[in-house]
C-alpha cells in the first residue's frame, strides 16, 4: 500500500512539473510572439512627440492667416530649400523661368494625396498661389504675401501637372515666396469654406490635424503615405506652458519630450548637469539694433558716428561667453549669417574698442550738437528687457545716455513695421532691437531695413535703392548673388542696422525619448518632425 501511495505521489509530481514547464513554454511562446507583434507594429509610426512651447502665437491652421507654423507640418510647400540652401522640388518636381523672366512654369509632382485622399493637381496650386498672392476673395495676412501680389499678372493651369505664373516683371528672388507657399486642396476647401477648413484643416504633409484646444494643446497623427517623409511618432501634441521652470519640470518628468524656450544659463545647466541634450533646428538667431531715422539729425542716432561709436562701445566677445553661457559668437547681419546667399567670409564684426567709441562721439559733438540728446530703446517685455540694460550699460561708459523703456509687443510693431518719415514720429532717433532666425535668402527682409520704402524706417539712400533694384532685375544667377554681395557691403556701411550676435538655434531635448533629427533642420522645428527618429 505504501509503495502504491508513493509510486501516486511520484506521478502527480512529474505531472506537475510537466505542467509547469508546458505553462512556462507557452509563456515564452507569448512572449516571443507579443514581441514579433510589436515588432511588427513598430516598423510604422508610433508613439506620441509631446513638445512644451512658450505660446500658439496666432494659433493659426491656414498658411493664409499670418504665419501657420503647425502648417509647416500638414502642408507641401510648392518648392523648398535643402540643408545648403538650394531650391529642390517641393510639390513641384520641377521648374523653369521664360528667357524674358516674366514666366515661371511649374512641373506638379504626380501622385500626392491629400489627408482625405484627393489627388493634388495644378488646379490645387492655382487655388493656393492665388490665394496666398491675394488674388481671391480672402485678403491674406501673411508676411510673404506681399511679395508675390507686388508681382503678380496672372496664373494658369496649362494641364493637371503644369501650372504657370505670370509676373508684371523680371524677378528672380520670387523662388523665395514660393519656397513659403503652402498648397491646400481647392476642393475641399470650396466645400466647406473658410472658417470650417481653419477647424478642421487639410494638406499633404507629413502630419495630419487631429484637435487644437486653444491656449492649451495641439495634436497631428503622422500621414503613412507622405510622398517624401515617414515619420517614426504616430501623433505629435504641443502644449502651451508659459512659464519656464514649468516647461523645464515637464521635461525631468517625462510629460514631455522637448522643451522650447529655454534661456541659454537653465540649457547650459540641464545639458551638463542633468543629462538632457540640445538640438541645433533652424537658421541661426541673430541679435540686432536698428536706428529708424537716419535721415533726421534732430537726434543723436542722425549722425552716422554717434550710431558708429554705439557698436564700438559693444564688447560682443564677453556678450557671447557670460550672458550666452558660449552658445553664441560676436557677429551677424541683419538676416544674414556665415554661409548664407551672398556671404563674404571677409565680413567680420565690429572690435570693441571703447577709446575709437569717444573719439567718434566727440568728433560728432555728442551730446551738444543736438536739438533732442534723448535716445530710447524700446523693448517688449522678457528677455529683451535685459539684454538692453546689457548695452545700455557699455553705452554709459563710453558717456551715451540711452533711456530702456518696456512696452506691449503690439505698441512695439506699430512703431517699427510702419513706414515713417516724420522727424516727430516716435520711432524716429530711437532704438529698434530684434532677436529672430536668420534665413538663408535675405533679399525681401533687406528690402525694409535698407531702402527708401522699407517698413522699418531706417533706409533713405539713393545708392542704396539703385543697387538693390539691380539685385532683384539680374536674371543670371551668378551675378544676381554678386551685386546681392556688393548690395550689403555698401548698406552696412551706413550702420543703419548693426549685428551684435549670432545665437546657435538650440531647443532642448530628452535623449532617451528623442533620437536623431533627420531631415529639414534647415528649417523650422514644425518642417523637421517628420524627421525625428526615435532613440536607437
Amino acid at each position: 500500500m505504501k509503495k502504491k501511495l508513493i509510486l501516486l505521489l511520484v506521478v502527480v509530481l512529474a505531472l506537475s512539473l510537466a505542467v509547469v514547464a508546458c505553462s512556462r513554454d507557452n509563456e515564452g511562446e507569448n512572449n516571443n510572439s507579443n514581441n514579433n507583434n510589436a515588432q511588427v507594429e513598430q516598423s510604422g509610426p508610433y508613439g506620441t512627440l509631446k513638445i512644451a512651447s512658450v505660446d500658439f502665437s496666432y494659433e493659426s491652421t491656414d498658411p493664409i492667416n499670418y504665419e501657420s507654423l503647425w502648417g509647416f507640418a500638414m502642408y507641401d510647400p510648392l518648392i523648398t530649400i535643402d540643408e545648403n540652401g538650394n531650391y529642390i522640388g517641393g510639390v513641384a518636381e520641377d521648374w523653369e523661368l521664360s528667357e524674358d523672366g516674366l514666366t515661371w512654369t511649374f512641373y506638379i509632382r504626380k501622385g500626392i494625396k491629400f489627408h482625405n485622399g484627393d489627388e493634388l493637381t495644378a488646379h490645387d496650386v492655382k487655388f493656393s498661389v492665388d490665394r496666398f498672392a491675394n488674388q481671391s476673395e480672402i485678403e491674406s495676412t501673411n508676411p510673404w504675401t506681399p511679395y508675390l501680389a507686388g508681382n503678380y499678372n496672372y496664373t494658369e493651369v496649362v494641364d493637371d501637372y503644369t501650372f504657370r505664373y505670370h509676373c508684371q516683371r523680371p524677378e528672380l528672388p520670387l523662388l523665395v515666396p514660393f519656397s513659403w507657399t503652402r498648397i491646400i486642396p481647392k476642393n475641399y476647401y470650396e466645400e466647406v469654406g473658410m472658417e470650417e477648413f481653419r477647424k478642421n484643416p487639410i494638406g499633404s504633409g507629413p502630419y495630419k490635424f487631429v484637435e487644437l484646444v486653444p491656449e492649451t494643446s495641439f495634436k497631428m497623427e503622422a500621414n503613412t503615405e507622405h510622398w517624401r517623409f515617414k515619420p517614426d511618432f504616430m501623433y505629435v501634441e504641443e502644449y502651451q506652458v508659459p512659464e519656464e521652470m514649468t516647461r523645464i519640470n515637464m521635461l525631468r518628468t517625462g510629460e514631455v519630450d522637448i522643451a522650447l524656450g529655454i534661456t541659454n544659463e537653465r540649457m547650459v545647466e540641464l545639458r551638463d548637469n542633468e543629462g538632457f541634450a540640445t538640438v541645433k533646428v533652424g537658421d541661426p538667431v541673430l541679435w540686432t539694433i536698428s536706428f529708424p531715422g537716419t535721415w533726421s539729425t534732430r537726434r543723436p542716432t542722425g549722425d552716422i558716428r554717434v550710431r558708429q561709436a554705439m557698436s564700438y562701445a559693444i564688447n560682443r566677445e564677453e556678450l557671447c561667453e557670460s550672458y550666452f553661457k558660449g552658445l553664441a559668437v560676436p557677429g551677424g547681419r541683419w538676416y544674414m549669417h556665415p554661409g548664407c546667399y551672398g556671404w563674404d567670409p571677409s565680413w567680420k564684426p565690429d572690435p570693441y574698442d571703447p577709446e575709437l567709441a569717444m573719439q567718434l562721439l566727440e568728433e560728432a559733438g555728442y551730446p551738444d550738437a543736438f536739438e533732442d540728446k534723448e535716445i530710447i530703446f524700446y523693448v517688449t517685455p522678457g528677455p529683451m528687457v535685459e539684454q538692453a540694460q546689457l548695452l545700455q550699460d557699455y553705452w554709459r561708459k563710453v558717456g551715451v545716455e540711452v533711456d530702456v523703456q518696456t512696452i506691449d509687443t503690439t505698441q512695439w510693431s506699430g512703431m517699427f513695421f510702419i513706414r515713417n518719415t516724420e522727424p516727430d514720429a516716435p520711432n524716429v532717433g530711437n532704438i529698434f532691437p530684434w532677436q529672430f532666425s536668420s534665413t538663408f535668402n535675405s533679399v525681401y527682409q533687406s528690402a525694409n531695413m535698407f531702402t527708401s520704402n522699407g517698413v522699418h524706417s531706417t533706409g533713405n539712400d539713393a545708392k542704396a535703392d539703385e543697387l538693390y533694384q539691380k539685385v532683384v532685375s539680374e536674371l543670371d544667377p551668378v551675378l544676381a548673388e554678386q551685386y546681392w554681395t556688393e548690395f550689403r557691403d555698401y548698406v552696412e556701411g551706413l550702420y543703419y542696422n548693426v549685428g551684435i550676435c549670432i545665437i546657435e538655434p538650440n531647443i532642448l531635448v530628452n535623449p532617451e525619448t528623442v533620437g536623431e533629427f533627420t531631415a529639414c533642420t534647415n528649417m523650422t522645428l514644425y518642417d523637421a518632425l517628420a524627421g525625428i527618429k526615435h532613440p536607437k
